[in-house]
């Protein structure tokens, strides 16, 4: 009876507080059918709400995969279809025979490879909800980080590439083979699944010792075509420049803003950006280049902490870079927390790539900020709001667009 009174009390004081807790939703009113269920994979039908990301549960014959947000999920479910080829692949007579001829490996990969993948995103927070408060930037942090290894420039550059989803490379053309492995069955190379990321080291050094060629045994499995959606989620460079070329395209790029020197190491040496969202980073800061403040954004994507965080960055300066191309040109960046447009008009922008925005604290929190206001301001969500969280938002003035499409960041 005493839980029951306790329960009821905190029901009744959220009701009159005016917020309401994240949500549990339904699968199947968030994602397309085909990313539900499949031959290999299928997903919980019920999804908590955590940090303003979606916590799907993926149950594939390769294992549990706990995913943050839809656009994750995007790719989770496209490496599910990729391991799927690659066993395939594993089972053709010209793999097997280049597996009786390969030599012991020399390559490590430096991702977390354990049995369970759950636990390896389990035991990290998550979440974006930190990055629309103002964030502190850490000085100390960020020239912490850049501070220089001592070595070689090859190993400086290799202790840059180990970060998440990266390879430690000791044989020359090796790397190469494993991007061209990812890119025939449409994977990311520098994915963060650790069951991917570890299939795509020991088969793609197979192929590489064993000298069997990627597109001869990969057309054994799917005929007349090896590329399969490749672009869907990952640049195409990504397939086709060297990592240690990608770093330093990513450092040109954030040194050109005027960013400090520190700031710009501290965001190339954070290791949670996997390559292939450091470079979706700066993509994003390419596009707005010249616009003024724009160096703030390399700090505060230095700050992030996880890979949540990473992803959002990625997304929140690529969609601000949309706007800037099709909508209304963006004359000024900030990024006290998150990341913020003031266009040529007046108005503020907010890019907010989350799923789904319940009136919670900090959602009302972040809608009453002082330091936000603006004769006019939008914020655009790659997903949706509650119907309370709209009303909320309209009535402090701002206006809200919903369900922002992946495909329109480009």
């Amino acid at each position: 009876m005493s839980m029951l009174i306790v329960g009821s009390a905190a029901v009744a004081a959220r009701a009159q507080s005016g917020f309401e807790p994240s949500p549990v939703l339904w699968a199947k009113d968030l994602a397309a059918p085909e990313l539900l269920r499949g031959p290999q994979f299928v997903v919980s039908e019920r999804v908590p709400v955590k940090d303003f990301l979606c916590r799907f549960t993926l149950r594939s014959d390769f294992g549990t995969f706990d995913v943050h947000g839809l656009r994750m999920l995007h790719v989770r479910v496209r490496e599910v279809y990729g391991l799927a080829q690659l066993n395939q692949m594993s089972n053709t007579q010209e793999f097997l025979q280049a597996a009786a001829q390969a030599v012991a490996r020399p390559v490590t990969s430096a991702v977390n490879m354990i049995a369970n993948p759950v636990e390896t995103v389990e035991g990290l927070p998550s979440g974006v909800t930190r990055l629309f408060d103002r964030i502190k930037l850490g000085g100390e942090e960020i020239a912490a980080a850049a501070t220089a290894p001592s070595g070689t420039d090859e190993q400086k550059v290799a202790s840059v590439t180990q970060r998440v989803g990266s390879i430690t490379v000791d044989v020359l053309g090796f790397e190469k083979e494993r991007r061209q492995l990812a890119k025939s069955v449409g994977v990311d190379p520098y994915t963060t699944n650790p069951v991917l990321a570890k299939k795509l080291t020991d088969m793609a050094w197979v192929a590489f010792s064993g000298r069997v060629a990627i597109e001869a045994a990969m057309s054994a499995v799917v005929p007349g075509s090896t590329i399969m959606s490749a672009v869907s989620f990952t640049n195409s460079t990504i397939y086709d420049t060297p990592p240690g070329d990608l770093v330093n395209n990513a450092q040109a790029i954030f040194a050109a803003t005027g960013a400090s020197s520190a700031q710009v190491q501290g965001l190339i040496r954070n290791p949670q950006y996997s390559l292939t969202v450091l470079t979706a980073v700066a993509t994003g800061v390419e596009r707005l280049q010249g616009v003024p403040g724009i160096a703030a954004v390399v700090p505060f994507a230095a700050a992030a902490k996880t890979q949540d965080e990473t992803n959002f960055v990625a997304s929140a300066i690529n969609m601000l870079a949309r706007y800037h191309e099709s909508t209304q040109r963006i004359a000024l960046v900030t990024a006290p927390g998150p990341i913020l447009g003031r266009t040529v008009s007046g108005e503020l922008v907010v890019a907010a790539p989350v799923d789904y925005v319940a009136w919670t604290k900090p959602a009302a929190r972040f809608a009453r900020r002082e330091d936000l206001r603006a004769p006019q301001r939008l914020i655009w969500l790659s997903g949706e709001l509650s119907s309370r969280a709209r009303k909320g938002a309209q009535a402090l003035g701002w206006q809200t667009y919903e369900s922002f499409t992946l495909a329109a960041e480009r």
